[in-house]
């Protein structure tokens, strides 16, 4: 297969950006084709967040309640996906996860939505991630990070002239860390479990980080433009949410 490498400056030197097709493995992230279909029915078409209605919920119907959380994220093979709806990165193996509650998520894929899927209070932001994790049992937990506009983001400097620009193209990327989007404390979060619209039927359960981090308006305008759009469905209010700190 030709390959055509891109030459980049020495700020891109740590990440090697080549054109060519993704490996088998990297096409749906750490879970085969097959299991991952078999997790939802639907769950192919539901998983960059085409069908999911906006979401909202109260830091007032809260309740405070412990739960542990922590990120192993680890230099990966990302395969960048322009699914005609979002920019997603599949991972090509199973080295990055999360330990929350004590059970492992293996870190599957995440992807952006602009503006934000999730609002707090009725507030929402210009840039959200969605980091999707996906445990040996099948279960899902879903991280949220809210960027807002400010100073410049290394790690979307890094990717972002790598995103695929049409619907259908694929780009295969080595030598990223998803831990450098991560703010700086991950240890207040909340949280709620809510499934999508259907026909995505399988509940998941959700972690929204207190901290943001930051993107420049330029980078968050770039991004935006890459997303298509989705049906306008109504905003959902989540009563049951915890708080962890």
């Amino acid at each position: 297969m030709k390959i055509k490498i891109l030459a980049f400056s020495v700020l891109f030197t740590s990440a090697l950006f080549a054109y060519e097709q993704m490996p088998q493995n990297a096409t749906h992230g750490v879970v085969d084709k097959d299991k991952w279909v078999n997790l939802d029915k639907n769950w192919v078409y539901c998983e960059s967040g085409m069908n999911q209605a906006p979401i909202n919920f109260s830091t007032k119907n809260s309740t405070k309640k412990p739960h542990s959380l922590s990120f192993s994220y680890a230099n990966n093979s990302f395969g960048f996906i322009n699914d005609g709806y979002t920019i997603k990165m599949h991972f090509g193996s199973n080295e990055s996860s999360i330990l929350f509650d004590e059970v492992v998520y293996d870190l599957s894929h995440f992807h952006f939505h602009s503006p934000s899927k999730i609002s707090i209070n009725n507030q929402s932001y210009p840039l959200e991630i969605h980091f999707s994790h996906v445990s040996k049992k099948g279960d899902i937990v879903v991280v949220v990070l809210f960027i807002q506009e400010g100073k410049e983001n290394a790690f979307i400097k890094k990717t972002i002239r790598a995103f695929p620009k049409k619907e259908g193209d694929k780009l295969y990327v080595q030598g990223l860390n998803a831990n450098e989007l991560l703010p700086n404390n991950t240890n207040v979060f909340y949280i709620f479990k809510h499934k999508l619209n259907k026909p995505c039927s399988k509940k998941i359960t959700w972690i929204v980080l207190k901290e943001k981090t930051q993107a420049s308006k330029e980078q968050i305008q770039a991004i935006k433009a890459l997303m298509g759009k989705g049906d306008n469905l109504k905003i959902q209010n989540i009563q049951k949410v915890d708080f962890s700190d």
